[in-house]
């Protein structure tokens, strides 16, 4: 059964975000993509979007419809743009717009983002990733980062995705008396046009022992279906989870089943 409202997604002209966005609509839900670029599927709603720019955000939730069933935040880049960009996007960006349209998002709706097994070890920098949470704007938190960038102990992309884990808990807590659910996606790598980029930042031999772990990267369908399934809510009991979808990797690395 299709929403009642529309699913407002990021970064549905590629990669992940495109591949969530067709299944979406296969399902018969109404689609929203917010992304620097338009979707190639002219059954996505499109309005232009830039998450390193507050004023970009502004505008485009300006357009947004007054309720919304779903928010999936997809959009992200990797840490070879640079360190102040991949907190921005990826953290502070997420967190305005999702601040932005909270208030949009209907009861017993659901709001899902994409983090990363980079974001696994967030229990190992809980103090400093407390710090970054409690910066009340995107300027604040860039303030935040500048000052603390060299002294986190990581690279911004890990730590990026930390903060991503740590703030779906967060609104986890807030939602619950109007019975919205609130978890994250970590995948491994996946097949998307950034994941050459991803390879220059690890190495090609650790991202090809990964892959080989499990046999392939995954696609971005894989990680699609599960965003799907959190944003249509049918497991009602599941709220504040970071959700490892990496085909096997995490388990093969702690467990040694595979060397």
């Amino acid at each position: 059964m299709a929403f009642e409202h529309p699913v407002l997604l990021t970064g549905g002209a590629s990669g992940v975000g495109e591949a969530t966005a067709k299944q979406l609509l296969e399902l018969g839900h109404e689609v929203i993509s917010l992304d620097i670029k338009p979707s190639s599927n002219d059954r996505v709603t499109h309005h232009h979007c830039d998450l390193n720019d507050t004023a970009s955000i502004d505008a485009a939730v300006a357009e947004l419809p007054s309720a919304l069933s779903s928010l999936l935040n997809v959009a992200g880049v990797p840490g070879t743009v640079g360190s102040d960009l991949t907190f921005a996007v990826n953290f502070l960006g997420l967190r305005y717009l999702t601040e932005k349209i909270w208030d949009r998002i209907a009861d017993n709706g659901t709001v899902v983002s994409v983090s990363s097994i980079a974001g696994n070890n967030w229990r190992k920098r809980r103090g400093q990733l407390g710090e970054a949470l409690a910066t009340k704007t995107f300027a604040e938190g860039q303030a935040w980062w500048r000052a603390n960038a060299d002294a986190v102990g990581t690279d911004a992309y890990t730590f990026s995705k930390e903060a991503v884990v740590v703030y779906t808990m967060v609104l986890a807590g807030r939602g619950l008396d109007r019975g919205i659910r609130v978890n994250d996606v970590g995948p491994g790598p996946v097949d998307t046009p950034i994941l050459p980029d991803f390879t220059t930042e690890v190495g090609a031999e650790t991202m090809q022992t990964m892959i080989d772990m499990v046999g392939r990267s995954a696609q971005p369908g894989d990680i699609g279906e599960a965003l799907v399934q959190l944003a249509e809510g049918h497991i009602g009991w599941l709220n504040g989870q970071h959700i490892i979808v990496d085909g096997g990797l995490m388990a093969g690395l702690s467990s040694g089943w595979k060397k």
